[in-house]
């Protein structure tokens, strides 16, 4: 599968899986704005933003449940292996 594809399929499981977290520092509305893999599709950074969220409260939250929503990846996404994710702010990328 090309990376694009796993991508925009990762980008979609993230929004879904996200947007279920019983987390009070999540706020209800997450925006998984890009998924970017290193080459050998073993780490996954994931750029979110969210209006008026305390993005340092929101990374550590998805940070906290970063077990969770791999696993939700390695049972909706296709792959050998599951890549780690790491969470970052979409703002951060924008510098």
């Amino acid at each position: 599968m090309k990376p694009e594809q796993v991508q925009s399929q990762i980008t979609r499981v993230l929004s879904e899986a996200i947007s279920g977290l019983r987390d009070p520092r999540v706020p209800l509305i997450v925006t998984v704005e890009r998924v970017t893999l290193t080459p050998d599709f073993s780490l996954a950074r994931v750029y979110v933003s969210s209006l008026g969220a305390d993005m340092p409260d929101l990374l550590e939250a998805l940070d906290h449940a970063r077990g969770h929503l791999q696993r939700q990846v390695a049972q909706q996404v296709r792959m050998r292996r599951t890549p780690t994710l790491e969470f970052r702010s979409a703002a951060d990328n924008l510098l």
